[in-house]
């Protein structure tokens, strides 16, 4: 009986290799899919006013807003728009298989991946981030600081950093990037503040354990500070399962919703469908930047996956991810999340914080849940999305939500760094949101 047990077993996994290896080889030899001709009565969308979404940006591509992009939209399981806009170049314009940097649109797939963990009994939300990278057993906190030397003093943390700290951004970590100078000061000297996207040479554990030496911004669990959380928290899942964050995407999320070309890293074959990386000249006119990030994410890849800001795929694809979420986890029949867990990572997680000024944002109804912001009772009111809408986005200038309760997803790809029109996603959402019947 356990040789015919192991048999199966083992006929089961090379069943899944097999079909895994004819993923990837479609997802190298994929041609175009035919355009989708949306249901507007069943999604329940005004057609001609929905009309009025896709003059809005062809109009700020005219005007020279964005460059143009891929937006993905659905509702009641309709797809109402998989389409590309604008131009990648004088002669080439965009077309929707092409791939963008997603950057923190990343932190949504680290999310689930941490919670199938969680399902899987390998991982508690609460447990201390050092049970499994020891490296975080004694953290310190910045105490003192002294702007004149750019010296400064530490003290010991008195708290440990906890798997929600970290998925809810609250553990005392920060980007090197976005924080005030005396604190990129700091990551500076400890090498770590250019970290969130990837790293020449560093591994996925190596970053986590290079972090964990520099001093927090604050005790963990008593301030929201957007960090460099998911990617730590990417670094457990790999000594966890013993496995490359890159392959439990593959294997736990990308496999599972067809969704081809979602890469850390794109293979040769797939270079050019990676969309170009835009900025402005100094007449706010918009050009092909010359930064490195452009090359990214076509470096050799040296084992270091970013899980709060790494992967790189196209609208579409990223929209199946958020439709098995608004499905409570499942789509096309495979499922990812319980229901449960889905109802989880949708809860608010820092009202107190809120309540003390601590938190996310000092506008009421503007919260977090696990992984990503979240649209409370109170924030309902304040613009066109319903209570319990759920949303994060890209440092290259790309958009996600849910709202669950209007049964709808939207995915917004422009690679456009630093972006200076965020009006333009603000009124996108008024003028679809307006198509709703």
């Amino acid at each position: 009986m356990l040789f015919i047990n192991l048999k199966s077993t083992l006929k089961y996994k090379l069943m899944k290799y097999i079909s895994l290896i004819l993923f990837l080889l479609s997802g190298i030899t994929l041609t175009s899919q035919k355009a989708v001709v949306p249901d507007f009565h069943t999604a329940g969308i005004s057609e001609e006013r929905f009309a009025l979404v896709e003059e809005y940006i062809e109009q700020n591509i005219a005007d020279g807003v964005i460059p143009g992009g891929s937006f993905y939209i659905v509702r009641k399981g309709e797809v109402i728009m998989d389409k590309a806009f604008g131009n990648k170049s004088v002669s080439e314009p965009f077309v929707r298989g092409d791939i963008f940097r997603i950057a923190s649109m990343t932190k949504a797939l680290t999310t689930v991946a941490t919670l199938q963990l969680v399902e899987q009994g390998q991982l508690q939300l609460d447990d201390p981030v050092h049970k499994y990278l020891p490296a975080f057993k004694t953290m310190t906190v910045i105490d003192s600081f002294n702007m004149n030397d750019t010296s400064y003093t530490v003290r010991p943390a008195k708290t440990d950093i906890t798997i929600r700290h970290l998925l809810t951004h609250t553990s005392g970590l920060y980007y090197g990037l976005f924080e005030e100078p005396k604190y990129t000061k700091v990551y500076k000297e400890y090498g770590i503040d250019q970290l969130g996207i990837y790293h020449p040479k560093l591994t996925t554990i190596e970053m986590a354990n290079a972090i964990a030496q520099a001093p927090l911004k604050h005790e963990p669990g008593t301030q929201w500070t957007y960090g460099l959380n998911m990617d730590v928290m990417g670094a457990v899942i790999e000594k966890i399962t013993k496995r490359k964050l890159s392959l439990i995407f593959l294997t736990e999320i990308f496999y599972p919703l067809g969704m081809h070309d979602a890469h850390f890293y794109l293979p040769e074959a797939k270079y050019d469908k990676l969309a170009p990386l835009y900025t402005y000249d100094a007449d706010g006119m918009l050009i092909v930047s010359q930064d490195q990030q452009k090359d990214f994410p076509i470096f050799l890849n040296k084992g270091h996956y970013a899980g709060g800001g790494g992967v790189s795929c196209t609208a579409r694809d990223y929209g199946k991810f958020l439709q098995a979420l608004l499905n409570d986890g499942e789509y096309n029949g495979n499922r990812i999340l319980s229901r449960s867990s889905v109802d989880l990572m949708r809860t608010e997680q820092i009202a107190h914080l809120n309540t003390s000024g601590h938190g996310m944002s000092p506008i009421p109804g503007m919260s977090f849940c696990l992984g990503s912001a979240l649209i409370t009772q109170e924030g309902e009111k304040l613009g066109p999305f319903s209570a319990g809408t759920y949303n994060w986005g890209g440092y290259f200038n790309s958009k996600w939500w849910v709202d669950p309760k209007e049964d709808m997803l939207f995915v917004g790809m422009t690679n456009v760094v630093p972006f200076q029109h965020p009006e333009f996603w603000d009124k996108l959402y008024v003028i679809l949101y307006a198509s709703v019947e």
